[in-house]
């Protein structure tokens, strides 16, 4: 999901939630899952893809464009969530309670708009062993297809190939029989 997407879902929950129990606290953590949880991106950008151009159009240029090789994003995990269900269950802490009740919202919403977008089930790629199993690579773990650009003619633009630069991958998606390559979604460009 987009992080608009995600801003509007997260700040609606924030005002049912402090509607409901006037807990700033609870808030907070509401807006850390159900929003800043989104910051392993720039990890991921940073430490993982060694990416040192830290410009907003850098980094959605980056995954528009689909140039990722691998993804963690150790925030987005099923095994990390339990881990804090736990803690919280145990700690009664309740910022911890607001971050496990903003996770709750989010990865769902992800699995559902970005499995749609990709044209396929994201159920799986929400486990960190999963995507461990399958060296965090792009390629595998969100279909990403390599294919050259094409220019009006049909030929490879001379802008990719000049530079020696590898082809930039497109994510598959099926209509009808007829596969076709899409621009990256929505949630791979912007987080």
């Amino acid at each position: 999901m987009s992080p608009g997407g995600h801003l509007v879902t997260t700040a609606l929950t924030c005002a049912g939630v402090y509607a409901l129990t006037g807990s700033a606290a609870l808030v907070a953590g509401v807006i850390a899952g159900g929003f800043l949880i989104d910051v392993d991106h720039v990890l991921d950008y940073v430490v993982v893809e060694g990416q040192r151009d830290l410009r907003p159009s850098a980094f959605l240029r980056y995954y528009s464009e689909q140039r990722m090789r691998r993804v963690t994003l150790v925030l987005h995990s099923y095994e990390l969530f339990a881990l804090l269900v736990a803690l919280a269950w145990l700690t009664n802490w309740v910022p911890l309670w607001g971050y496990v009740l903003g996770v709750t919202l989010h990865l769902p919403l992800d699995i559902f708009f970005n499995g749609r977008m990709l044209s396929r089930n994201l159920v799986p790629f929400y486990s960190l062993a999963y995507r461990w199993r399958l060296g965090f690579r792009a390629g595998p773990l969100l279909g990403l297809a390599i294919s050259a650009r094409r220019g009006a003619s049909g030929a490879a633009s001379s802008r990719s190939s000049s530079r020696g630069r590898r082809s930039m991958p497109r994510l598959p998606l099926r209509r009808g029989t007829k596969q076709i390559f899409a621009p990256a979604p929505v949630w791979l460009r912007s987080e």
